[in-house]
C-alpha cells in the first residue's frame, strides 16, 4: 500500500545496513498501519457476525446487505473529507481523529442500540475507515524510506487482512461460547473498540509527515522529524532540498489539478485501478463467504475461517515479492489466477444446480469450491490487495497527491458498497454460478488495462516518477528510471 520515497543513496545506504534509524521507521509504520487493522476488523465483522445480528435485529438477506453495505457508504463520505482533513488537520491528527471514531463508535454499538442507531454507528465506523484509507497509505508513503516502500506499504494491507483474520475467529469462537446473542454481540463490538483505543492513543505519538511539514512552510518542524529517522545532516539536507524542489510550484494547487492534462490521465489511470480492485469479487468473499459456503453443503469452521486465514497468510508473501518481482508482473499474476478460479467456482455452482439440500451435494463439488477459492483469495491477496493501494499512492504528484488518493479512495469504496449491496441478491435471482463468470470477465479485463495504461513502479522514488508524468512520458513508462 504506500508509497512515500525518501531518497537514499548508495553511501546512505551502506552506512544505514546496521538498520540503526530503520527501527524508528518500521516502528512509525506499524502505529500507523494499525489504520488497516482496524479497517480490517470492521470489514470482517460481517462475516462471522451476520448469524449473531440477524437474531438480535431480525434484518433478512436484503437488510443484512444493506447493513453490511452501509459501511461503503460511511467510506465514500470519509473518502471525500479526508484529502481535506488531510491537508488542514495534517496526516497525524487525521488518523487520531479516525482513531478516536472507532472506539467511540464500537462502545456505542455495544450497547445494542437501535436498528437505526446501530446504522448510523456502522456507517460513523465507515467513515473513520474511509479517512484511515486515504490517510494511513499517504502517512506510509511519505514517512517510509524508497528501499523499503513497497514493503512498508503492504503492511497496511497485511494489517487489513489480519484484521478480517483475527475478527473472525474472535467472532466465531464467541458466537459458539456465548449462545446468548444479546449478549454475544456486545462482546464482538467491544473487541473493536479495544483495538480502536490502542490505535487511538498509539496514533497520538507518532510524528508529523516531514512532506506535510514542508507543505506547510514549517521546515525546522520537518527537519526534527528527518532527524528522528536519517543518520547524518547530509541526509537530512538533501531530503530536505528534495522535498522542497518537488513543491515549489505546488502550493495550492488544490482541486484545480484535476484540469491539468498530466494529472488527469494518471488520475483516471488510478480510478479505473479501484474499480478493478472491487470488481474482480473480493468483496463478495470476505463479507458473505460463509454464505456462499453455505450454499454448497459447507459450514462450520471451514466455512468461517477458510477466506479469512488465506487472505491473512497469503498477504505475508506480498510484503517481500513486491519490491522483488515488483508491482505490475504481481497484478498480472493476480488477475490470471483469479480468473481461472472464478470461472472454476462458477462451473462448480452450474454442476450443483438446483439441489435446494445442501446435505444432498457431492463432495467433489465441495472440494472444488473450496479449493477454487483457496487460491482466488491468494491470488488477490498477493497482487491487487495491497498492490492496487500501493501504485495509487505512488503515481500522484506531490500537489495533487490528497486529489487523487481521495478520487480514488471514494471509487475503491462506491464499488466496494456495490457488490456488498448486491451480491447475495444478484445470486437469489440469476443463479449461483452467474456472478462468478460477472466477475472472471472483469479479471480478464483488468489484465487489458494492465498492459496498456500502468506503470511499474519498484525502487523508483516518486520525485522521479512526478518528473516523468509531467514531462509527458506515457503511463505504463513514468515508473522507469
Amino acid at each position: 500500500m504506500a508509497a512515500g520515497g525518501f531518497h537514499i543513496s548508495n553511501d546512505q545506504k551502506n552506512h544505514n545496513s546496521n538498520g540503526e534509524y530503520k527501527k524508528i521507521v518500521y516502528w512509525v509504520c506499524i502505529i500507523a498501519a494499525l489504520g488497516g487493522l482496524l479497517f480490517g476488523l470492521d470489514i470482517g465483522f460481517i462475516g462471522a457476525s451476520l448469524d449473531t445480528i440477524e437474531n438480535v435485529y431480525h434484518l433478512g438477506i436484503e437488510g443484512g446487505e444493506q447493513y453490511a453495505a452501509v459501511l461503503a457508504t460511511g467510506g465514500i463520505v470519509g473518502a471525500l473529507l479526508s484529502g481535506i482533513f488531510a491537508r488542514i488537520l495534517g496526516r497525524k491528527r487525521s488518523l487520531v481523529f479516525a482513531g478516536f471514531l472507532f472506539s467511540a463508535l464500537s462502545l456505542w454499538s455495544a450497547t445494542l442500540p437501535s436498528i437505526e442507531t446501530l446504522t448510523i454507528c456502522r456507517f460513523g465506523l465507515g467513515f473513520a475507515v474511509g479517512i484511515s484509507s486515504f490517510v494511513v497509505p499517504l502517512y506510509l508513503s511519505e514517512t517510509a524510506p524508497a528501499s523499503i516502500r513497497g514493503s512498508m506499504g503492504t503492511l497496511f494491507q497485511l494489517m487489513i487482512t489480519i484484521g478480517i483474520f483475527l475478527i473472525a475467529a474472535i467472532n466465531t469462537y464467541i458466537a459458539h461460547v456465548v449462545s446468548e446473542s444479546t449478549i454475544s454481540l456486545p462482546l464482538m463490538f467491544l473487541v473493536i473498540a479495544i483495538f480502536s483505543l490502542i490505535m487511538f492513543f498509539g496514533s497520538i505519538v507518532l510524528p508529523e509527515s516531514p512532506r506535510w511539514l514542508m507543505l506547510k512552510g514549517r521546515r525546522n518542524e520537518a527537519e526534527k522529524v528527518l532527524n528522528k529517522v536519517l543518520n547524518t545532516s547530509e541526509e537530512i539536507q538533501s531530503e530536505l532540498k528534495e522535498i522542497d524542489d518537488a513543491i515549489k510550484s505546488d502550493k495550492g494547487a488544490g482541486i484545480k489539478i484535476i484540469f491539468k492534462g498530466y494529472f488527469f490521465k494518471v488520475l483516471l489511470m488510478g480510478v479505473v485501478l479501484q474499480m478493478f480492485q472491487q470488481l474482480v469479487g473480493i468483496n463478495m468473499m470476505i463479507y458473505y463467504a460463509p454464505k456462499i459456503f453455505g450454499y454448497a453443503g459447507i459450514t462450520g469452521l471451514l466455512a468461517a475461517m477458510t477466506v479469512p486465514t488465506v487472505n491473512m497468510l497469503f498477504t505475508f508473501p506480498a510484503i517481500r515479492l513486491v519490491e522483488k518481482w515488483g508491482r505490475k508482473k504481481l497484478l498480472y499474476v493476480g488477475s490470471a489466477i483469479m480468473f481461472v478460479t472464478m470461472v472454476a467456482a462458477g462451473l462448480t455452482f452450474a454442476s450443483i444446480g438446483g439441489i435446494t439440500d445442501p446435505s444432498q451435494i457431492s463432495t467433489i463439488p465441495k472440494a472444488i469450491l473450496l479449493i477454487s477459492v483457496v487460491l482466488y483469495i491468494f491470488g488477490f491477496a498477493v497482487s491487487w490487495g495491497p498492490v492496487a493501494w500501493l501504485v495509487c499512492s505512488e503515481v500522484f504528484p506531490l500537489e495533487g497527491r490528497e486529489v487523487g488518493m481521495t478520487v480514488t479512495t471514494m471509487v475503491n469504496w462506491t464499488f466496494a458498497g456495490l457488490v456488498m449491496s448486491h451480491a447475495l441478491t444478484f445470486m437469489n435471482s440469476y443463479g449461483n454460478h452467474m456472478i462468478f463468470y460477472v466477475f472472471a470477465g472483469f479479471c480478464l479485463l483488468s489484465m487489458l488495462f494492465l498492459k496498456l495504461f500502468v506503470p511499474e513502479t519498484r525502487g523508483t522514488t516518486l520525485e522521479h516518477i512526478e518528473e516523468n508524468l509531467k514531462n509527458g512520458k506515457p503511463l505504463r513508462l513514468i515508473g522507469e528510471k
